[in-house]
Order: structure tokens, then C-alpha cells, then sequence
């Protein structure tokens, strides 16, 4: 009778150490390394909108960042490189959204930087005289193409794209399309498919069609593209 009153605990600890291994208690360390591995893997400021800009002289406007909630205002720097061209509409210098007065004809470089990782984001400014508008404009409204209409670069090459356009025709009316994706794309599509000039990457071997759309007038320049 003594020796089955001995067996008793020794089978409660196995019997511990079985119910205690099925509810898990063996991973928690995995578990919260993966946590830490996730919550490293932050998220950093990103442009809005494109990042070029035209902008007429005496003008107000306003450029923007986007950020994750782990990014204060008070981290966001902006700076200006020719304060001559632009300059800060307020005296606001820390927030996502910043706005800045056009002064001159030129073009300078406006830069917000998170200064807890140092990510830079850039916004290249133009700023032109305003230009008369004439009689009959409006029918002279016409772009077309700068350089050869057919072009061959390899793959994972880059290509830049480029439309002259005459006297009051806008860049954000010059709307750029791929005809097959699947061969050329955009380099960058936070910069936006609107401007006079383009930059793309080849993707694959193939053929195939580039187009910048007066959606004004609906003028066309198609540049023809292999990719080899």
C-alpha cells in the first residue's frame, strides 16, 4: 500500500509537465521574437504627390509628406536650397505639410528630412514668369517628340522619355501610357505619369509602345521601345 502512495507524485509531476507542454509554455520565446522583429520593421516618411514641380512666381503652394504615427511633426525638417527662388509661406518649419511662396524664375531643391532615421524626401521646384495669354492660343496647343521615336535599351536598363511642348500646354496635361507593362514600366510612380519627360525600366525582351497624351487636345506622341 506504501509503495502506490509513493508513485503518486512522481506521476503528478510528469503529469504537470505534460499539460504545461500542450498549452504552449515551450514557444513564448519564439513568440516574442517574432514580435520584436515585426515592431523593428517600421515604416518612413514617403512623398505625396510628384516630385517635380511647376510652379508660376508669386504663388503660394504647398508640399506634403506622408508618415507613419511612430513620426512626430517636431521630427520633420524642411529646408530650401535657393531661398532666392522660394521661400516659407509661414513660420511653420515642422509638420508633414509645408507651405512656401514662389519669388523668382529658377529652380532649387526643397528637402524634408525625418530626423530620427534621416530618410530624406526631395521636391525639385521650377518656378517660371507668368506668361501672357494671346488670341488664338488655344489652336496652337501641340507637343512632339525630342529625339528618335524609336529606342532600344536592355533589360532592368532605365530610359527617360521626352516631349516638347509649345507655348500653353501644361506638364500635368501630358499624361504618359505603357502600351504592355509587362516589357517597360514606370521607374518611379510616386513621381505620377504627368510631365514633359518620363523615365522607365525595362522589365523583359520584347516590343512595345510609350504614349504622352495632350489630354488638352488630345495630341499624341507614341515612341516605339524594345527591350532587349
Amino acid at each position: 500500500m506504501r509503495k502506490r502512495m509513493c508513485l503518486f507524485p512522481g506521476m503528478a509531476v510528469v503529469l504537470l509537465f505534460t499539460i504545461l507542454f500542450a498549452a504552449g509554455y515551450t514557444t513564448p520565446a519564439i513568440g516574442n521574437v517574432n514580435t520584436v522583429q515585426a515592431a523593428t520593421k517600421k515604416k518612413d516618411i514617403s512623398r505625396e504627390g510628384k516630385k517635380k514641380r511647376s510652379i508660376i512666381k508669386g504663388k503660394i503652394f504647398e508640399l506634403e509628406v506622408d508618415k507613419p504615427e511612430s513620426v512626430k511633426d517636431k521630427n520633420l525638417t524642411w529646408n530650401i536650397k535657393d531661398s532666392s527662388i522660394v521661400t516659407f509661406a509661414g513660420k511653420e518649419r515642422h509638420d508633414d505639410d509645408i507651405k512656401f511662396k514662389a519669388l523668382k524664375a529658377g529652380t532649387t531643391k526643397i528637402t524634408c528630412r525625418n530626423t530620427k532615421t534621416d530618410k530624406k524626401i526631395n521636391f525639385k521646384i521650377t518656378v517660371k514668369n507668368v506668361k501672357k495669354a494671346t488670341k488664338g492660343s488655344s489652336q496652337n496647343k501641340t507637343i512632339y517628340e525630342k529625339g528618335s521615336l524609336k529606342r532600344s535599351i536592355r533589360v532592368n536598363d532605365e530610359l527617360e522619355l521626352e516631349v516638347k511642348k509649345t507655348r500653353g500646354v501644361k506638364e500635368h496635361q501630358l499624361k504618359w501610357t505603357v502600351e504592355d507593362s509587362t516589357i517597360l514600366v514606370f521607374e518611379d510612380m510616386d513621381d505620377g505619369i504627368y510631365d514633359d519627360e518620363m523615365e522607365f525600366v525595362g522589365i523583359k525582351p520584347g516590343k512595345t509602345t510609350v504614349t504622352c497624351t495632350n489630354t488638352a487636345n488630345k495630341e499624341k506622341v507614341t515612341f516605339t521601345i524594345t527591350v532587349k
